[in-house]
């Protein structure tokens, strides 16, 4: 369903469910030059926990490494950026895009070196 919105909203799929090693990337999308992932959170209408609390540091962390595997074997010579999706029940929320500049990290976190 997301990604049906996305694509009402001009944009177009690269990947879907990519698996970068034991991480997953959900959505790869790209509107002109622009990369932009999308992690994809759902809960229930009711649920203890929304979706928009479900991604803490250490997620982002490795989200962070998934693309920067996946970056490493397809470079993207344009922006990249990184945005949520939480739905809640039949409501979606589109979170402000982030700039990929404000989810680097030193390469050698990345690799634990």
């Amino acid at each position: 369903m997301t990604l049906w919105l996305l694509w009402l909203r001009g944009w177009d799929l690269v990947a879907w469910r990519l698996r970068q090693g034991r991480f997953e990337l959900d959505l790869l999308v790209c509107r002109g030059s622009e990369l932009r992932l999308l992690e994809v959170k759902a809960r229930g209408p009711r649920a203890w926990v929304g979706a928009d609390l479900a991604l803490g540091p250490d997620q982002r962390l490795r989200l962070q490494r998934a693309l920067r595997s996946y970056l490493d074997r397809v470079p993207w010579p344009g922006g990249i950026s990184f945005q949520r999706a939480c739905w809640a029940g039949w409501r979606m929320r589109l979170h402000p895009p982030e700039a990929w500049d404000g989810l680097k990290v030193p390469r050698e976190k990345l690799t634990g070196r």
